[in-house]
């Protein structure tokens, strides 16, 4: 069954930072079992293979970032492919950071995620600079732990139910942070443009966090 959980962002105060804005609005985390298909109205951005998106779309990883193939499996220590991934994949060691940004923005976003841990973050930021971030279990909406099972694989989506964001940075420090498939969906026309400018809202919006109707293994 589907499980909705609302929580006030002042409760997440020390994972998630929010800066006021305008309006409330509210960060939606989904989780799917399988790496595809793609949630629904999502088009692949990057799966580190080959060049997937339009020139709106850029993603770049700082020094301590790198692409692995899959298909290597286990670098003990460094980097896990997410399971059953025998493609290239993207890997952040300790203290790297990557960041995609979207000329356009997006209405939501997913990526395939393995092995989760706690020293794992992901932020959204719209274009008016007001960003939430996520830590660790935050991330992945609390379904599995956060000690770098490497057994474990989802796509995890979100949706920013109107905000329009323009970057996502994926940060982490310790090794590593590993993931794959990077997909989303633009806001739909016309309320796009208007929504530029309202943000995610204060820090009394809500994040509602929702996981699929999946057993979870």
């Amino acid at each position: 069954m589907r499980n909705t959980l609302r929580a006030l962002c002042a409760t997440a105060a020390a994972a998630v930072a929010l800066t006021a804005a305008s309006s409330a609005s509210a960060l939606t985390v989904t989780i799917y079992n399988d790496d595809l298909p793609l949630p629904a109205g999502q088009t692949m951005i990057e799966d580190f293979d080959a060049v997937n998106a339009s020139g709106q779309f850029s993603f770049v990883g700082d020094a301590n970032t790198f692409v692995r193939d899959g298909s290597l499996g286990l670098w003990d220590s460094v980097s896990a492919p997410p399971p059953g991934d025998t493609t290239n994949y993207f890997t952040i060691t300790g203290g790297g950071k990557a960041t995609l940004t979207s000329a356009e923005g997006m209405g939501s976003f997913s990526f395939f995620l393995g092995s989760p841990d706690n020293y794992n973050f992901v932020k959204f930021t719209d274009f008016s600079g007001n960003s939430v971030t996520l830590q660790g279990s935050q991330i992945w909406n609390a379904t599995t732990g956060d000690n770098g099972d490497q057994s474990w694989g989802r796509r995890v989506s979100y949706n920013f139910d109107g905000s329009v964001i323009k970057t996502v940075e994926f940060s982490s420090t310790g090794n590593s942070f590993e993931f794959d498939s990077l997909a989303s969906a633009p806001v739909p026309e016309p309320a796009s443009w208007a929504l530029m400018i309202m943000g995610f809202g204060t820090a009394g919006a809500m994040i509602r966090r929702r996981r699929t109707a999946s057993t979870f293994a």
